[in-house]
């Protein structure tokens, strides 16, 4: 993209007007002079624009909020002219770095290289495609004006902030973990106890086929008796609860709630479900540790553009619930529609366990204290909050 200074080029016309009328050596030596300054400063501008080169370095792919990043932007002069200043805009947004964006000025001599460092403390999370870069530069008479943009597919991945809890304090409706019931229901044919000799009505599920045959007489299994504890986390994503001034705090505070109460169950063995509506639905399952970089990666691609309120999202998955799970919602809104939604599941034996995200300047909510009376479990966590003793990992 070229950009043009008209004074020059009406300097020229006028030139070549006089000449016309008047002639003259020293007019058209003017004219010469002021072509070749033209043509000069295009020529140059565009082995400019063709040689100069740019490549993105940073030190880490992966990082979590909090953490320290530093990219560095080499721009490289391969052509025969100097750039006398050239102007770039990068896309680091503010979201990303907390600062607003400013333009950055160098010049780069022929046959040499600027290099242009950042260094930022992440302070929300995202991904983040930071490959790109526009570079405006002129020549140096400033006739003319040129932009050249650089477009890497060069991402940075910024996890939500992860607390080691120790313990949730959360009530589970289940213990949590694989652990020994009385139930025949859950018998899991995975864990043999014993084996002993076939009674009448023992099921032909649990004869044991090779030591009947060794034996010449049926031979049945006695099977462990197990459960897995459920745990159904709701995080709200509706865009009309994150509007005030603390909204990426507030934002940044759920995903830090979410993901760590997600590794502390799915590193007890815990069975984990994940329900959000943003841009997309979120509907994740799993169990076991190798599954946390799923979850990992759906809460840091999310983001608080939905249009379904949490309450909604809970009734229309309450359906398919286990009654013996524990469920937890994860909101910054507790109004009417929550208290009645609440009550409900409780008249219902569906107990859930909201954690509230409010800021520290906050007047007190009624309705927490109202649900708080009516025996549901309510933890207030807000920016000052430290998360861990919240939830009760400290």
């Amino acid at each position: 993209m070229i950009k043009v200074n008209k004074p020059p080029f009406i300097l020229l016309a006028v030139l070549i007007i006089t000449a016309l009328f008047v002639g003259g050596v020293f007019i058209y030596s003017l004219i010469t002079t002021l072509l070749s300054i033209i043509l000069l400063s295009y020529l140059s501008g565009r082995s400019i624009y063709k040689n100069l080169v740019n490549i993105l370095w940073k030190n880490n792919d992966k990082v979590q909020v909090g953490d320290k990043v530093k990219i560095e932007l080499e721009f490289y002069n391969s052509g025969i002219f100097p750039i006398p200043y050239f102007k770039v805009k990068t896309n680091f947004s503010k979201r990303l770095t907390g600062e607003p964006e400013h333009d950055l000025v160098y010049s780069i001599m022929p046959a040499s290289k600027t290099i242009i460092g950042k260094e930022f403390v992440c302070k929300n999370k995202g991904i983040y495609q930071i490959g790109y870069a526009e570079v405006e530069f002129g020549d140096a008479m400033g006739i003319f004006k040129w932009k050249k943009t650089f477009e890497a597919e060069v991402s940075l991945y910024v996890y939500p902030k992860l607390h080691h809890l120790k313990s949730l304090n959360i009530p589970f409706r289940q213990n949590f973990g694989t652990v020994p019931v009385n139930h025949s229901a859950y018998e899991d044919f995975a864990s043999v106890r014993d084996i002993r000799k076939y009674n009448t009505g023992d099921s032909f599920k649990k004869i044991h086929w090779k030591l009947t045959a060794h034996k010449g007489e049926f031979f049945v299994k006695n099977l462990e008796l197990n459960a897995t504890a459920d745990i159904n986390i709701f995080w709200d994503l509706y865009h009309k609860n994150y509007i005030d001034e603390f909204s990426d705090e507030i934002e940044e505070l759920g995903a830090e709630c979410s993901v760590s109460i997600i590794r502390y169950a799915l590193n007890n063995n815990m069975s984990v479900s994940l329900y959000a509506k943003g841009q997309n639905a979120i509907r994740l399952s799993g169990t076991g540790i190798a599954r946390y970089p799923e979850f990992l990666d759906q809460i840091t691609k999310a983001e608080v553009i939905g249009d379904t309120q949490v309450w909604d999202l809970v009734k229309k998955e309450s359906q398919k619930l286990n009654l013996g799970a524990t469920d937890i919602v994860v909101t910054p809104q507790i109004d009417d529609v929550a208290l009645d939604v609440l009550l409900g599941f409780k008249a219902k034996g569906i107990e859930f366990t909201v954690i509230y995200l409010c800021s520290s300047k906050e007047p007190v909510n009624s309705n927490v204290e109202a649900l708080k009376q009516r025996g549901i479990m309510v933890n207030t966590l807000s920016p000052v909050d430290d998360v861990r003793s919240v939830l009760g990992g400290s």
